[in-house]
């Protein structure tokens, strides 16, 4: 792994406070989960209700997961079902929480990009930061955030550790999505800006393992 332990340690939280095990439920969207209706399943009030429903019976206001997940609910849309391979192997972790969560910068950054990726079933607002720490570049990616989050953001903007970041968005301008954040750690962007793809084909699976470590330590979350 090419991240330290220090460089977990040194990471603020995303939520603005350490989430400690009992304040929080790990959430499964995946396939074997949620059922092979993948219709219903991509539903976004099918969806809410769920996620709202794995959230009261353990009693917690926030959810996290689905660093891999095998997930049928992108089956619905054809840019993830239809044309090549079937991209269903999710790359970013998600983070459950109410739209207008703030959400702050783990590490010392840069704005890359940024951008409105308006498809249903894409990102919405989506932010993507630069970092450099120990002598390794990376980046790290926010996504179904509120366009207002995107208002005022500058390429190559400085923003310290700590330092607010971006909200979540509603689902009428986070791609169609129950409120949550997509966070994913992405290495090489390969020329991409404002976007990457944050679900993967089987087929090119072991790339994106290497390229999107699983980012669970930069969450903040015990």
């Amino acid at each position: 792994m090419i991240f330290s332990i220090k460089t977990s340690q040194n990471a603020s939280p995303l939520l603005g406070n350490r989430i400690q095990q009992d304040q929080y439920a790990c959430i499964s969207l995946a396939e074997n989960r949620l059922g092979q209706d993948f219709e219903k399943t991509a539903d976004p009030k099918f969806l809410d209700e769920f996620i709202q429903g794995e959230l009261k019976n353990t009693n917690v206001e926030w959810g996290i997961g689905g660093y891999l997940e095998k997930r049928g609910i992108y089956r619905s849309s054809p840019e993830f079902f239809g044309s090549g391979p079937e991209r269903c192997y999710h790359l970013g972790i998600d983070i459950w929480a109410k739209a207008g969560t703030e959400i702050y910068c783990p590490l010392p950054a840069t704005v890359h990009s940024f951008k409105y990726n308006d498809k249903p079933y894409d990102y919405g607002g989506t932010i993507i930061m630069q970092h450099q720490m120990e002598g390794q570049v990376f980046h790290t990616l926010y996504g179904h955030l509120s366009k207002d989050s995107l208002v005022g953001l500058e390429v190559g903007q400085v923003f310290p550790s700590g330092k607010r970041l971006c909200r979540l968005g509603d689902w009428n301008e986070n791609g169609g999505w129950p409120p949550h954040l997509h966070f994913q750690v992405i290495i090489d962007l390969q020329g991409n800006t404002g976007d990457y793809a944050g679900v993967s084909s089987l087929e090119d699976l072991e790339f994106y393992k290497e390229n999107c470590p699983n980012p669970f330590y930069l969450c903040g979350f015990e």
